[in-house]
């Protein structure tokens, strides 16, 4: 399977992020920029619906984690959080594009 460098940026940012290389308010705050930049990219879309449908997953996630202790509420997910279900879309993700 062949991405583009959007694509291939997002892909090893969740890695990072999985192997616990940064934190979740630093994942946050790279994977908002990182998937916008895809988003808005004129290259080539190069993710199949599996692919797109994880990084569109991993947004939902990221967009319902609140990193500002000032500004987080009760249904917000905390850091931990994130870390799961991230972890649990990227296995599922593998899983799917590995058949």
């Amino acid at each position: 399977m062949f991405f583009n460098p959007h694509e291939i940026e997002i892909i090893n940012l969740i890695d990072v992020f999985i192997t616990g290389r940064i934190t979740a308010p630093e994942f946050e705050h790279k994977y908002l920029i990182a998937w916008r930049s895809y988003r808005d990219s004129s290259k080539k879309k190069r993710a199949d619906c599996s692919t797109q449908r994880f990084f569109d997953s991993v947004f939902s996630l990221v967009d319902s984690y609140c990193s500002d202790p000032d500004l987080m509420d009760d249904d917000d997910l905390k850091g931990d959080d994130l870390f799961e279900g991230v972890a649990e879309l990227q296995t599922a993700w593998r899983e799917s594009v590995m058949v």
